[in-house]
């Protein structure tokens, strides 16, 4: 029970009424014996103190003071049944009482802890009645009924959901927490703590053995360099799983009590951690981190000042010179007066879940949706029961596309003190509230060697022709994975010093989850060539159409950094219409990306283009995909 705390708190606040509110009624006797028993109360001799009440109540049974103090001793030591039983009795004698406020606000969290939230409400209101109007005591009366309502309608409405532990393989700790996926929903990682009580980072991998696509792998720790003799936990990872910040408590480094470390995966291995600097971290407390899914925004809780209230949910954003900018406060729409942590950013980047004790809910910390639209943020909505219960929840993660949640629970294992991890399917009326992502994977190699390469990529969405997101393949592996927000038309721009740059155009209907996609690069060497593929004409035209100038850009940046190269421009099309038709226009599209590129600044003498009409199809024209292909425009090192 949370009782001990939050009510002797209430209690130090009306202290100066129960000073003077001696009950004047008391027999000599009996009043010699409450003096003795209130002396003892001070001095905090709690056991003779209640032993000298009971002795009074012997003969005064109806003693207002005596039960206001026996229920506040037995309170503080953690005997919830003998404190209602003297409170409910204070609350008999004098319902109007103004010291009997905060004896009806612990009955109704008693009841609310019980789950009995009807009774609750009743108390909460009498509680508000009494406390002085527009205090803190009134304001918490008032969100304590309005949890109460909420939590009445909640159960009358539970969400679908089946929760279903992650297994004995996951679960193998006393507790394990946090749980966060990459956006592939192939890799797991978690906190979770050892019977030493040391917290660690664990790791595990989807099995793809063609059973139940709930199993998974043992988990292992993250790695060496990252956990250590200390504690290390409540990580976020980037969604391709090469971005890792994680909380670390009390080091050398640290700017405070708790401070957010970042490290890089490259291949198998992980770099040395770096603190995230003063710039980030503060004096105070810094936790439960949560990136976007290209690692370019951080979302925390701390407890630092200027904040709404205790702790709050921050965010930080990565510059074009790779620093975390100073952190801004969520503001009041999001952080109350009261604590919010646990942050958890969708994938989409404008869902953002997290937990709070200020918000009416099903008691203690519930879980909340909020959606960013441009940089305003709506208002947080409750996710609801069975998700939200009396007992605290955090650490939910959605799956990027939105159907499958992960989260710690430990109200299953009562009494047992373990925390374990689950899973269920989003409800249909919270999976219309997440707008589902798709993900494009692949791997970056030599065309020649078919060694993996380090590349920087862009992607942009053709339709709107704006660049929607920036990485890199990793060095060891080649391998890369990014988040597509959409449906629609997507252009990659693959580029890695030696070698020809590259360009790739896909599309991703809404049916599909993820895109694969093999790159292979080409070393700069004499008659190595590449398509433009993402150069768009009219039918029978060749001006260049507007959503040409993104590719082109690119086309004239590599020229620009590899000025000894020279290159011829190529027009190509496929079989329909005649020769001479085919050549000409073939020529002229050429004749104008070179123009293009001459207008850019590059010179003129290392550009020069031809037309080749129908006469070097790279797929026979025998059905429309094939003759897209060969329609096209390539350039050639000469």
């Amino acid at each position: 029970m949370r009782f001990a705390a939050y009510i002797f708190g209430l209690f130090v606040l009306l202290i100066p009424h129960y000073s003077s509110a001696q009950d004047v009624t008391l027999s000599k006797k009996a009043r010699d014996i409450y003096d003795k028993a209130q002396q003892a109360w001070q001095e905090r001799r709690l056991p003779e103190a209640v032993a000298l009440f009971e002795k009074v109540l012997v003969q005064e049974p109806n003693s207002y003071d005596v039960n206001i103090r026996l229920a506040q001793i037995y309170e503080l030591q953690r005997n919830p049944d003998l404190t209602r039983k003297y409170y409910s009795k204070a609350i008999q004698i004098k319902p109007s009482a103004p010291q009997s406020a905060a004896a009806f606000q612990w009955l109704g969290k008693y009841f609310f802890e019980s789950e009995k939230y009807d009774s609750a409400q009743v108390y909460y209101e009498k509680a508000f009645a009494l406390f002085p109007a527009k205090s803190s005591l009134s304001r918490l009366a008032e969100k304590s009924i309005a949890s109460s309502k909420f939590a009445q309608n909640a159960i009358k409405n539970p969400l679908p959901i089946e929760k279903k532990s992650l297994g004995d393989t996951v679960n193998f700790l006393g507790t394990q927490y946090f749980p966060v996926l990459t956006a592939d929903d192939e890799t797991l990682i978690f906190t979770g703590l050892t019977e030493n009580r040391d917290e660690n980072i664990y790791v595990t991998h989807r099995k793809n053995d063609g059973g139940s696509a709930d199993r998974w792998n043992v988990p292992e720790e993250i790695s060496k360099v990252i956990n250590t003799i200390n504690n290390e936990g409540t990580c976020t990872v980037s969604a391709d799983g090469r971005t890792l910040v994680f909380t670390a408590c009390n080091r050398a480094d640290g700017f405070g009590s708790c401070d957010l470390y970042i490290s890089k995966k490259d291949g198998k291995d992980w770099s040395a951690p770096v603190n995230l600097g003063d710039g980030v971290n503060s004096r105070d407390w810094e936790s439960q981190p949560s990136l976007s899914a290209d690692g370019h925004i951080l979302y925390f809780a701390s407890d630092r000042k200027g904040g709404q209230g205790k702790r709050d949910i921050w965010v930080t954003t990565l510059d074009e010179k790779k620093q975390w900018s100073a952190p801004k406060n969520l503001g009041p729409v999001i952080n109350t007066s009261d604590d919010e942590n646990a942050p958890f950013i969708h994938a989409n980047g404008r869902t953002i879940f997290y937990a709070s004790n200020g918000l009416p809910g099903m008691g203690g910390f519930d879980i909340f949706i909020a959606q960013r639209m441009d940089t305003v943020w709506s208002k947080p909505v409750n996710i609801g029961y069975p998700i939200n219960t009396v007992a605290d929840q955090v650490g939910l993660f959605i799956a990027s596309n939105g159907k499958m949640a992960y989260y710690t629970d430990d109200s299953s294992d009562k009494g047992k003190g373990r925390s374990l991890l689950y899973s269920f399917h989003v409800p249909p009326t919270l999976q219309e509230m997440i707008v589902p992502t798709r993900y494009a994977k692949g791997k970056v190699f030599d065309k020649k060697t078919n060694a993996p390469l380090a590349s920087d990529i862009d992607l942009f969405d053709l339709k709107t022709q704006q660049k929607v997101g920036a990485f890199t393949s990793d060095g060891k592996t080649g391998t890369f994975l990014t988040v597509l927000n959409s449906g629609g038309e997507y252009a990659f721009y693959v580029s890695k010093n030696g070698y020809l740059f590259k360009s790739l155009s896909f599309t991703v209907g809404d049916a599909d989850s993820f895109v694969n996609l093999d790159i292979p690069m080409e070393a700069i060497e004499k008659d190595r060539a590449e398509v433009l593929n993402n150069i768009f004409f009219q039918t029978g035209k060749y001006e260049l159409d507007e959503k040409s100038k993104v590719e082109l850009d690119k086309m004239a940046d590599f020229l620009s950094r590899n000025k000894a190269i020279k290159i011829e421009i190529s027009g190509h099309t496929d079989d329909v219409g005649s020769d001479t038709e085919n050549l000409e226009l073939s020529k002229r599209r050429a004749q104008s990306v070179q123009q293009y590129l001459h207008k850019s600044g590059i010179a003129a003498d290392r550009i020069s283009s031809k037309g080749y009409g129908e006469t070097k199809p790279v797929a026979a024209n025998d059905s429309e995909t094939n003759r897209q292909k060969n329609r096209r425009i390539e350039w050639r090192i000469l």
